[in-house]
């Protein structure tokens, strides 16, 4: 990769992140399409299953904060490529799994591996790229989670259907260490391969009291819970929405989720584009973030729709235009993080915000799966998921205050604040 941030240099990393979302989004999602052998093989129940699908968000959750510590610690070239090199060993290993409990296990360490991921893509993009195209590069990179979303369900079934559960994860670990080779090989994070040539590279402390209170950061991380609340909803109950509460086939619920993250995949980069454009257009960053990530945020409501709809031409209308907005959602979110936090910082703090988003991922699905016992229907549990993301909206816009880069993050080792750093 040049030795210059150049155009090209800038597109080479966003090819590599975008490759990596990608088989990370794989690795993440494969386990929901091999339920049904996993079940049938082991002999166990459903409530049994859910524990080890859970195993994956209390590791994830957990990671996200060390991870983005230890890529601001120790490069992000290093973490990155162990981050992958760990998920992908353990994706690998599910397939010689001989009972629930190492199903599990490897779970977690999917989910450790993982953790790390968007916290130090989003430092490197921050740290490479300028304000105004890093909401495209950001959408770009993320663009790979949604195409993974997207494909895994087809790929998966083709794999296990033509060699079995366990080959299928073989085969796709193995595929996704490839990308440690082309990460490896390809990639050199110029900015900090700059501060060390400055010198020897600093340890850097956290400013934690100044992190955990600290309105924008407290008023961005309500906004992470309260819209990822929604997304993890998605993830994990919808296919079992459109099957139990519509009556869909297994492969017209595919169809349609496979849409949901399709539409998204393509429509990222252009909101992300629209993002950086309106600040071209003499926006200021923060009328601009805010107001892309907003408008996302009622769309994404609209899933409410979906839940109280007896046409169900209308329901899967609402329900794409839902998924697709939240999944455009959560990667702007990061753009607007790296609009607040120091590029020095984003890993570790970003990690910590994302552990918040992450927490989630445990609530949601547990909560949505009592709420539909109780109910015996997932209207409320759909009514409560749009209430959230609306929320998120109102926080984005009286709690989080103008979105600038916060200068009490910006010290030195020593804690002195740095010298001639420019307001955004």
């Amino acid at each position: 990769m040049e030795s210059q941030n150049t155009l090209r240099y800038r597109i080479g990393v966003v090819a590599l992140l975008t490759f990596g979302t990608f088989i990370n989004a794989v690795d993440r999602a494969s386990l929901s399409v091999a339920v049904p052998s996993i079940i049938k093989e082991f002999g166990i129940d459903k409530a049994t299953m859910g524990i080890a699908l859970s195993a994956f968000f209390w590791a994830y959750a957990l990671g996200n904060a060390p991870g983005g510590n230890l890529a601001d610690r120790f490069g992000t070239k290093k973490v990155l490529g162990w981050s992958a090199a760990i998920w992908s060993v353990f994706s690998t290993l599910t397939g010689f799994a001989q009972n629930v409990f190492q199903i599990a296990m490897a779970r977690l360490g999917v989910g450790l591996g993982e953790a790390a991921t968007l916290p130090t893509n989003t430092k490197i993009i921050a740290g490479n790229f300028p304000s105004h195209e890093r909401g495209t590069a950001i959408a770009v990179s993320l663009t790979g989670i949604r195409v993974g979303n997207a494909v895994t369900p087809l790929l998966m079934a083709f794999l296990i259907a033509t060699w079995g559960w366990r080959e299928a994860f073989i085969i796709t670990g193995l595929g996704s260490l490839l990308w440690c080779v082309f990460w490896y090989f390809g990639f050199r994070d110029l900015s900090d391969a700059k501060a060390r040539e400055a010198g020897a590279k600093p340890k850097i402390k956290i400013p934690w009291k100044i992190v955990l209170t600290s309105r924008p950061l407290l008023g961005l991380t309500m906004v992470k819970f309260t819209q990822d609340f929604l997304q993890w909803l998605f993830f994990t109950w919808v296919p079992g929405y459109l099957i139990l509460e519509r009556g869909f086939s297994v492969m017209t619920m595919g169809f349609y989720v496979s849409i949901a993250y399709a539409t998204a995949a393509i429509a990222q980069p252009l909101v992300g584009w629209t993002s950086d454009y309106l600040i071209k257009r003499g926006w200021s960053i923060n009328r601009a973030r805010k107001t892309v990530q907003v408008t996302l945020q009622i769309l994404s409501s609209t899933i409410i729709i979906t839940g109280y709809s007896d046409i169900v031409g209308v329901a899967m209308f609402f329900m794409v235009l839902a998924i697709s907005a939240e999944s455009i959602c959560a990667g702007h979110m990061w753009t607007i993080i790296s609009e607040v936090v120091p590029s020095k910082l984003v890993g570790s703090v970003g990690g910590l915000i994302n552990t918040v988003g992450s927490a989630a991922g445990i609530i949601a699905p547990i909560m949505t799966g009592i709420i539909v016992d109780v109910t015996g229907s997932f209207k409320l549990a759909l009514l409560i998921g749009g209430c959230s993301i609306l929320l998120a909206a109102v926080v984005i816009i009286f709690v989080v205050p103008e979105l600038k880069i916060l200068e009490t993050l910006n010290i030195e080792p020593s804690g002195r604040k740095e010298a001639g750093t420019a307001k955004s």
